[in-house]
């Protein structure tokens, strides 16, 4: 009998939280953080000091059309925006 599966066997002892924990991605950069009509925003630091500005002026006159949370989002089904944990018991 054989017994196919998609994922590798977990190690003992390794939670799921481990897991996940290890396969985060990260920036691939340093990131400055800049705040316009009190919203965050991240930009990488390797950038010229030209293109933050142009990218944060872009940033500012769209304002409006950036979903910051889901609730700026009504038109769009729940069921969409949500997702489901696979949880391994």
């Amino acid at each position: 009998m054989y017994v196919v599966t998609t994922q590798p066997p977990r190690e003992e002892g390794v939670t799921p939280v481990e897991i996940a924990r290890k396969r985060r991605l990260e920036p691939a950069e340093e990131v400055l953080e800049r705040e316009i009509g009190g919203k965050k925003f991240k930009l990488g630091k390797s950038l010229a000091q030209e293109a933050h500005d142009q990218i944060s002026e872009v940033i500012a006159r769209h304002l409006d059309a950036f979903a910051w949370s889901a609730s700026n989002m009504p038109d769009i089904d729940p069921y969409f925006l949500c997702h489901c944990l696979t949880m391994d018991p």
